[in-house]
């Protein structure tokens, strides 16, 4: 399957890590591969890994810059000892199964153990380099197999900036969780494919593993200081299983693998940080004075009361009602000057500011920000001021402050595509439009960080490398933005790790907003695939569901049972030829869908049928076990790795693999 979050979610197959069934039993191989093995394991610090890198390929190249050892046998037990510059491998007889055919020298070799010439640098397959050694042996289905055997610390290297990115989710405590969940899973799950050779895949069916060319500096950090963790229940090694996004909540792993019995460490819990992650902060001051329509007013008074630009007492609604003075304007200009602590410039103008266009003049020219026309290009006057009143801006001051404040999102057209020039100021449109430019412009005394937490020493915030503590103001003023919506709230809930803004003044946090999501609560929340809407019609439900049977005309689509989570762990699908039942993770299969968290809508045809169902779901993969976003989630929040492995796998202890 395809990598997750982009992030760009950076989390790689939402299905990795499906259990398996076991190391299968041992396979009589040929002298030739007893004796390449026993060559490449002699060669390798143990604990050992075997990955199988390339499997049942039609051919194989491997490199490395002072030429590739080749040693093995040949069919007819010669040895064989060679060295080239490249390896390229092909079947001797193409699609049986047989020797491989070294084409660099036309030898016949049974199975080839590969070496660096040079035991400084490394192996290169197809351009991607390998830590460790290689072997080259047939594959029973006529092609060849190529294994990297390498120490299995170096292996995790390889594996856990596939499974979980340092790029997108660059939290230590996470990749730290990682590298444990896939230390514990490669070794329980070692020897599942023996009778090919090798001791578990390179792909999601496995783990991902791209070795050395895709390492990285953190998650190698993460490898090395959780050295031989693993993670075991009565004293056995667990199988890790883990997935990308688990929508707020796992599941029980009985409910979605056929054929599982019950695993106690494997039950669904809630995606959520610790409850130490959460902290309350109360004001005495009351939002009172302000409508439910004039919140986001709210704020914008109290950001420019917190930065010295508005007296305290214009903190409510009927203090900024009607229209402005020119001097309050003047006032409030260079009053924003001063917050911003930068260079004074004379404001344009003797006559009076009362007027918008001329308003957007003072406050440019007041900021010195008519230096930026330089920026402009020589048409995004015109481009940026399509609209119906531009005839009303009196002269190019006006005009191009008018086109530089719609530039940087601080005045807007209303909905008729007017800026209104002509109109009189009011309070309200003035201070929000001083209070877009200060958020704009960033005064010194506007700071923004991470929340750690709220005592009775103050507000704890990370900025950067630094853990500050500033006291909180009795009244300081308090700000929820929801995606955008701001609520002036008495007190806030915060939860380590949340983005704040703040205002410093005399030494105290005057003024506080922190940034939520709709999205709620959930660790996992801040995964692109944390909620999603499919839409698909009877013959592209039937089509996807083809390969589970038929039951013609698809007409609905039940959920017969849920799990812990919510889940569909059981589904009907019901057509005009009868019913099937489908169970587990074969449900998000059927149906083509990240997950099996979700919920079902119909949208009717005009014969009173379904003409498309709706899927509304949560998460990406099967749910179960540790979930990746949401690890990345509780190490924002502070959590440290053990507690993230402890809270997913239930009833776990850490420790040294022995």
């Amino acid at each position: 399957m395809a990598a997750a979050l982009a992030v760009a979610t950076g989390v790689a197959a939402s299905c990795r890590s499906i259990p398996g069934r076991g190391p299968s039993a041992r396979a009589p191989r040929p002298d030739g591969n007893a004796v390449v093995q026993a060559a490449t394991l002699a060669a390798v610090t143990p604990p050992v890994i075997r990955v199988g890198i390339l499997t049942d390929v039609p051919r194989a190249s491997v490199g490395a810059d002072w030429g590739v050892i080749v040693k093995g046998a040949a069919p007819d037990g010669t040895a064989v000892n060679v060295t080239v510059q490249r390896a390229t491998f092909l079947p001797s007889t193409p699609g049986t199964a047989g020797p491989l055919r070294l084409v660099e020298t036309g030898q016949e070799i049974a199975s080839a153990a590969l070496f660096p010439a040079n035991a400084d640098q490394d192996l290169s397959v197809d351009g991607l380099a390998y830590r460790g050694l290689l072997e080259v042996r047939p594959a029973g289905t006529g092609g060849l197999t190529v294994i990297n055997v390498l120490n299995l610390e170096d292996y995790l290297r390889g594996v856990v900036p596939n499974e979980l990115s340092p790029q997108s989710f660059p939290q230590l405590e996470a990749l730290k969780a990682q590298a444990v969940a896939a230390r514990t899973y490669a070794l329980r799950n070692r020897g599942q494919f023996e009778a090919k050779g090798y001791d578990i895949c390179a792909t999601p069916a496995c783990q991902v593993y791209r070795g050395r060319s895709s390492e990285h500096p953190l998650t190698d950090q993460a490898v090395e200081e959780t050295r031989g963790i693993i993670a075991s229940y009565r004293g056995n090694l667990i199988n890790a299983l883990y997935t990308s996004t688990c929508g707020g909540h796992t599941e029980d792993a009985v409910n979605i693998f056929e054929g599982e019995h019950e695993v106690p460490y494997l039950a669904g819990v809630a995606c959520l940080p610790e409850r130490s992650a959460w902290d309350i902060v109360r004001t005495t001051a009351s939002p009172r004075g302000f409508g439910e329509g004039d919140r986001g007013l709210n704020r914008d008074a109290a950001l420019l009361i917190a930065l010295g630009v508005l007296e305290p007492g214009s903190y409510s609604a009927a203090a900024l009602e009607g229209p402005a003075t020119d001097q309050d304007l003047r006032h409030w200009v260079k009053g924003l000057a001063a917050a911003l602590r930068r260079e004074g410039c004379e404001a344009a103008g003797d006559g009076p500011v009362t007027r918008r266009g001329a308003f957007f003049h003072h406050l440019v020219t007041g900021l010195c920000w008519d230096k930026r026309e330089k920026l402009m290009g020589p048409e995004d006057t015109s481009y940026l001021l399509q609209v119906e009143d531009r005839g009303d801006l009196a002269g190019e001051g006006e005009t191009l402050a008018a086109a530089l404040l719609m530039q940087d999102g601080i005045v807007q057209p209303h909905s008729d595509n007017t800026l209104r020039p002509s109109a009189p100021v009011t309070r309200a449109e003035a201070v929000s439009i001083l209070a877009r430019a200060a958020l704009r412009a960033g005064p010194p005394d506007l700071l923004d960080g991470e929340f750690r937490s709220a005592s009775a020493a103050g507000l704890g915030v990370q900025r950067g490398e630094e853990l500050e503590t500033h006291p909180l103001a009795p009244d300081v003023r308090l700000f929820r933005s929801l995606d955008g919506s701001v609520q002036a709230p008495s007190e806030l809930i915060l939860e380590s790790g949340e983005k704040v803004r703040f205002v410093l003044h005399e030494g105290q946090v005057s003024f506080l907003e922190v940034q939520q999501s709709l999205m709620g609560a959930s660790a996992d929340r801040d995964s692109r695939y944390y909620r999603w809407e499919v839409r698909m019609t009877p013959g592209e439900i039937a089509s996807a569901a083809a390969r589970y049977g038929t039951v013609g005309a698809v007409r609905d689509v039940v959920p017969l049972r849920l799990g812990v989570s919510g889940r569909v762990v059981e589904m009907a699908i019901r057509g005009s030829d009868g019913e099937m039942v489908i169970k587990g993770l074969k449900v998000r299969w059927a149906l083509g869908l990240r997950e099996n968290l979700f919920v079902v809508d119909r949208e009717m045809d005009g014969a009173g049928g379904v003409g498309r169902f709706i899927f509304t779901g949560k998460g990406w993969g099967h749910g179960v076990g540790l979930c990746q976003v949401g690890a990345a989630g509780m190490a924002q929040a502070g959590s440290r790795f053990e507690s993230i492995l402890t809270h997913y796998y239930t009833g776990v202890r850490l420790g040294l693999a022995r």
